[in-house]
């Protein structure tokens, strides 16, 4: 039974792949996304049985190196995430910037939508710099707030003059 609607999903592929020929040949770059996920296993590498629900793995801060490497992972996540957010935001604004007009716009009214429109992913990159760049500093007060837990000073030894009557 072909009603003429055989045609409904025949640029299926296209869309799949980036709306290339949909919008009247437009290039679009490959992008790939690679996601390393790490998980923190607990005390001798056994993790209980329990899937953790964090994209980190459980946050499990019973040493000073527990909090490095946490804090190194989500800034590792996080500069990944705000590259990807800024493409994102690019690619978006250029596709939506080549979209055909509404009935009434001109060519710069439309680039200013598509702008206005991407200017929320660019937004969400520069939070995600912002979540890396407080990684960091987090760690850093851990440093400078903890420093004598991390590294004990040096104590004196206590002089042993008995006392005497």
């Amino acid at each position: 039974m072909n009603n003429g609607n055989s045609s409904k999903f025949a640029n299926a592929g296209a869309a799949a792949g980036g709306f290339v020929g949909a919008m009247g040949g437009s290039f679009v770059p490959p992008v790939t996304v690679n996601v390393n996920r790490t998980t923190n296993k607990g005390v001798g590498g056994q993790s209980g049985g329990r899937k953790s629900q964090f994209i980190l793995g459980e946050p499990e801060f019973n040493n000073a190196d527990d909090v490095r490497n946490y804090c190194n992972h989500l800034r590792a996540l996080m500069i990944q995430a705000a590259i990807e957010l800024a493409m994102a935001a690019k690619i978006l604004e250029a596709r939506l910037g080549q979209a055909q007009a509404l009935p009434g716009d001109n060519p710069v009214q439309t680039r200013m939508r598509a702008k206005k429109v991407a200017w929320k992913l660019k937004r969400a990159s520069d939070g995600a710099t912002a979540a890396a760049k407080n990684a960091v500093a987090a760690y850093g007060a851990f440093q400078r707030e903890y420093a004598d837990l991390i590294r004990p000073r040096p104590q004196r030894a206590a002089t042993t003059n008995p006392f005497k009557f």
